[in-house]
């Protein structure tokens, strides 16, 4: 970390869908995202992620859980990329498995972290893909 202990992003003007069903998880995911001033919506599982995605809310990118309850992450991104095929999403797991990732990329998924979250690897990611948005 640079810059006195922070991040030297800004996310300001992006909107990050974040669909975590772990509250300690999501509430890390967020103060870490908000050090880079992005806006963060939560979504606390697949169902609620593909619901947000169907309205006319903005979203910049979708970080997704895969692991959680009512839709798990890979069928909540199969849905999402049917209503809104340029918003890139990324997996987030904390499974590492090599057959995890393809089935990540199967899905639609455009990225793929694994848990813990190495949060400058994370911005460096979410950058690129603004950088291919502008």
């Amino acid at each position: 970390m640079a810059d006195g202990g922070k991040y030297d992003f800004d996310f300001s003007d992006k909107v990050i869908l974040v669909v975590e069903d772990n509250a300690i998880s999501f509430k890390l995911i967020s103060a870490v995202l908000k050090q880079v001033k992005a806006n963060v919506i939560h979504a606390n599982n697949g169902r609620m992620a593909i619901d947000a995605c169907g309205t006319d809310e903005h979203f910049d990118l979708v970080l997704m859980d895969l692991q959680m309850p009512e839709v798990d992450g890979l069928e909540a991104t199969r849905q999402i990329k049917q209503i809104r095929p340029g918003l890139p999403v990324v997996a987030t797991t904390a499974n590492t498995y090599d057959e995890n990732a393809e089935a990540c990329r199967e899905a639609g998924c455009d990225a793929f972290l694994t848990k813990p979250l190495q949060f400058r690897k994370m911005f460096e990611l979410m950058q690129s893909f603004f950088d291919r948005q502008e």
